[in-house]
């Protein structure tokens, strides 16, 4: 059991690679520039986004899979490599050919992001059965850390390069923090056998079952469906707000500073979600915070269709905390729900409607225009909301 001793080494590790996996939040300050370079309309030019988002999903559920077969390290570089190999592609995508950026950016990166972190955070979550809401904040919490680093960073490389430069450079920064994935371990088994009886106890009675159902099992279950939908229905908000965080700031009375600062902390919101939510799951349960969350969100995207200003970076931040907090704790409460052993591609399983309604909502944009959207989108929330008394 001497590898146990090095679990924290672990969970440093995994945080560490698991800082690339912010890379859909980098495509606000991508997007205006995309649309003026390849003279794109909005939604074409926010598509990358919702694609990256919504194929993570297939890609977690992949990742989940392939563990069971090539051990989660192997898994962690094939899905860092597919990602890079996509940015790559997005790079070099000449200005007759903005589909590129799609098929590079969006399906290649979100098969290969979400493939890798789906075990980045399912690896740590094993090592410490008796702090899985925490250890899921530290990994999770993260991604959101990488947009507030990267972000300003792009946007001074895309307004002194242009789009190819900045996306390459992102490009390599991802392909050598990636490496760290050679460090990481799995778990023991006898570690999830010694912890098993103390784990049911210490999550305060929230854990319904020790059963560690395989994902074909889980799907029979109607708490799949509903943990699945109720997820999916936190996504609009977030998914038609962030791509158009800077450019729409800019429309609602900011400078390009103001706007760049309101994504900075729009950012920093997101990473709170993300630390706070699982942390206060440990302690409330994850019903609670997700209720909560849902109400928050709900307001806030409606408030968004009349708000300028700073009332407006107020209510994007509010949107980014709920977006955070959601990712963070469902893994958290699909765990408690079916278990540990194959967290990763139940977890995946889970994301498939979350991945659907992502890809949707940038036909939805289209469709129905900016303010409608936005309050289909509080709608949602609101049945969100309700259907948490499902589960």
């Amino acid at each position: 059991m001497k590898k146990i001793q090095n679990r924290y080494a672990i969970l440093a590790i995994a945080s560490i690679v698991n800082f690339v996996h912010g890379n859909p939040y980098i495509w606000t300050v991508f997007q205006p520039y995309v649309q003026s370079e390849y003279d794109l309309s909005v939604a074409a030019s926010s598509q990358p986004f919702t694609i990256i988002i919504g194929i993570f999903a297939v890609g977690n559920m992949i990742g989940g899979y392939l563990q069971h077969r090539l051990g989660a390290k192997r898994t962690i570089l094939v899905g860092s490599f597919v990602m890079c190999v996509g940015f790559f592609l997005a790079g070099i995508a000449p200005y007759d050919m903005p589909w590129m950026i799609s098929v590079g950016y969006g399906v290649l990166g979100g098969l290969g992001s979400g493939c890798a972190f789906s075990l980045l955070v399912a690896v740590p979550q094993a090592w410490f059965p008796d702090k899985r809401g925490l250890v899921t904040g530290i990994t999770v919490g993260v991604v959101g850390i990488s947009g507030v680093l990267m972000n300003p960073l792009c946007d001074f490389t895309l307004a002194t390069h242009g789009y190819h430069f900045s996306m390459l450079m992102v490009t390599v920064i991802y392909a050598i923090l990636c490496l760290g994935a050679f460090f990481i371990e799995e778990a023991p088994p006898e570690l999830m056998i010694q912890s098993s009886g103390s784990e049911h106890n210490n999550l305060q009675g929230r854990t319904e079952s020790q059963r560690q159902y395989t994902t074909k099992e889980m799907m029979r279950t109607r708490t799949y469906y509903v943990i699945s939908i109720v997820m999916a229905l936190a996504i609009p908000a977030y998914v038609l707000v962030n791509p158009l965080m800077k450019s729409l700031g800019m429309e609602r009375g900011l400078t390009n500073a103001q706007a760049l600062t309101g994504v900075m902390i729009a950012s920093f919101a997101n990473i709170v979600g993300r630390f706070a939510a699982p942390w206060l799951s440990d302690k409330a349960g994850c019903k609670i915070v997700i209720r909560i969350m849902y109400a928050v969100a709900m307001i806030s995207v409606l408030g968004i269709t009349v708000a300028r200003g700073g009332l407006f970076v107020l209510l994007i931040s509010l949107v980014c905390m709920v977006y955070g907090g959601v990712v963070s704790v469902f893994p958290v409460l699909v765990s408690e729900k079916f278990g540990m052993k194959y967290q990763g591609m139940n977890f995946g399983a889970v994301m498939l409607g979350y991945g659907s309604v992502s890809i949707l909502c940038s036909y939805l944009l289209d469709a129905a225009g900016q303010s409608l959207s936005f309050i289909i989108a509080g709608v949602a929330c609101l049945i969100g909301l309700v259907g948490t008394g499902l589960f």
